[in-house]
């Protein structure tokens, strides 16, 4: 096998790997996963940053964390990614966006808590728009082109 073709197998393994192990992490519950939408935490994570939460950590004051927000109903109403500012005695947690002036109305109990953020990757919530999956699949069709192009002028 040409030096070539192994370090291609190579790298399309470490490919496979980063998008797979996340993936699976998060199916599996190890990690979640989401894309900010909202300016509440700039200039810190700012919408369209991917940020990613270690479920099996309790956040601390000063930490942000994903958790999932209720109506006064108790009806599951979205996941928020804010900062962690009070624990009480009874585990109930208050938290606050960076960029909020007060804190977040209610109080949120520990099985609401989701993880703590301790990943952020800027931007990627952008490629997710019609434009960025667009510029994306042009990128990679132009790779693939060149690539077979350049196969062509070789033989």
């Amino acid at each position: 096998m040409s030096k070539k073709r192994s370090a291609s197998r190579w790298l399309s393994g470490i490919l496979a790997a980063i998008l797979l192990v996340p993936a699976v992490l998060s199916l599996a519950g190890v990690i979640t996963m989401r894309i900010v939408l909202t300016e509440s935490m700039t200039p810190n994570i700012k919408p369209g940053d991917l940020v990613v939460t270690a479920n099996w950590i309790k956040p601390s004051v000063g930490e942000a964390a994903i958790y999932h927000q209720s109506d006064l109903s108790g009806n599951l109403h979205q996941d928020v990614v804010h900062r962690v500012i009070n624990i009480d005695a009874n585990k109930q947690y208050q938290f606050k966006g960076d960029n909020n002036e007060s804190a977040d109305a209610l109080s949120v109990p520990q099985e609401a808590v989701v993880g703590t953020v301790f990943l952020k990757v800027p931007g990627v919530g952008n490629l997710l728009t019609p434009a960025g999956l667009l510029i994306v699949l042009l990128i990679v069709g132009g790779l693939v082109s060149v690539g077979f192009g350049i196969r062509a002028l070789r033989k």
